[in-house]
């Protein structure tokens, strides 16, 4: 073998082996450690690019637009969101619409504190146009002379929601700062200053529109579990009509599907006619969850029960009502109201009820 050759070949094996160490050492670059990444090869695959939406891109050939995020389909509406998109109509047709949430105490009073909030700057205190910026003269007051006047008395409730909602004349809307929800409790409070001895407030526990707005009445007039008798407890005696307005706040409250003892926000206001009743009306209860019978999750049914009735424990209790007055109790999946072979009935089932015990 030549010098020549002999020499290729060192350096031929020299390459390998610093190919080798350099291959051993960047993979070895590679270990995460504490507060030191590595090295990390394609980046890309660990970090995606991020894109603002509804940005253009010649990348997104497939789009409108080249749009890094399509449009949704015309008339979507976002979960949650449906009463925004209900009232659409213009201020003539607003006649038509109807107050959907109760007059009960619990709805007037916050009424009253979101008019404070947002209305009495302009309107005054009690609604007699005397805010404080009318009094500055940074705006001249509404034609009317206050909520007392014949116009504000006769004007329709639908009418007074679609001018909250979309403004009228020099006031503006007010659709970002209240929910529909809020805006009818809203007006409930102005009719009130409007004409307090005609206003009839509606029995706390007989409110179950609030809270669910254009939500069909999921409760029923049967007394169940109170006219049956309660295992283990002595029931107490109830206006059975009293009695079927809370058993229908209580089967109107609803739960999140994942988290399934956490209470919708929309029911809050069921719970707060419940919790207005216990409050005036001192007495024992028991809270009893009831589940559906779903598939694969009977071996958990009695502890969704519990911790949905639990969860309404709390909320009452943080409304005032004593916890020593409050018991919890599951019965999963025992008494069923409706079908478990239908979604619609699984849904019924799937519920926290009140009893009142001695």
């Amino acid at each position: 073998m030549s010098r020549l050759t002999s020499r290729k070949k060192h350096l031929s094996n020299l390459s390998v082996a610093l190919i080798g160490f350099a291959a051993v050492a960047q993979l070895g670059a590679c270990v995460s450690e504490g507060n030191d990444p590595g090295i990390e090869y394609a980046p890309n695959m660990y970090v995606s690019e991020a894109y603002e939406a509804f940005t253009q891109t010649g990348d997104m050939k497939y789009n409108p637009g080249g749009m890094t995020m399509r449009l949704p389909v015309p008339g979507t509406i976002a979960r949650g969101q449906m009463d925004y998109a209900r009232y659409t109509e213009g201020y003539e047709a607003s006649v038509a619409w109807t107050n959907p949430v109760s007059p009960t105490e619990a709805n007037l009073a916050e009424g009253e504190f979101l008019y404070q909030r947002y209305c009495s700057h302009c309107h005054g205190k009690d609604g007699k146009n005397d805010g404080a910026v009318i009094k500055n003269s940074e705006y001249p007051p509404p034609p009317w002379s206050g909520y007392q006047s014949e116009y504000v008395q006769t004007l329709p409730e639908g009418k007074i929601f679609h001018t909250v909602t979309f403004g009228k004349g020099l006031m503006g809307s007010h659709a970002s700062v209240l929910t529909p929800e809020q805006r009818w409790k809203v007006i409930h409070f102005v009719k009130y200053l409007s004409n307090p001895d005609a206003f009839q407030i509606a029995p706390e526990a007989l409110g179950t529109e609030g809270g669910n707005m254009g939500a069909e009445n999921t409760g029923t007039a049967d007394l169940g579990l109170q006219s049956k008798g309660l295992e283990g407890f002595e029931m107490a005696s109830i206006d059975a009509t009293v009695y079927a307005g809370l058993l229908t706040n209580m089967r109107n409250v609803q739960f999140e599907k994942v988290r399934m003892n956490k209470i919708k926000s929309e029911s809050h206001s069921n719970l707060d006619a419940v919790a207005a009743y216990l409050l005036a009306n001192p007495c024992n209860v028991v809270l009893a969850g009831h589940t559906a019978r779903d598939l694969g999750m009977d071996a958990i049914q009695g502890e969704i029960a519990l911790k949905r009735a639990q969860a309404v424990k709390e909320y009452l209790v943080s409304k005032g009502v004593p916890e020593a007055s409050i018991k919890t109790k599951s019965y999963g999946s025992e008494h069923p109201l409706a079908s478990n072979e239908t979604e619609e009935g699984r849904e019924l089932n799937r519920r926290v009820e009140i009893y009142f015990v001695k």
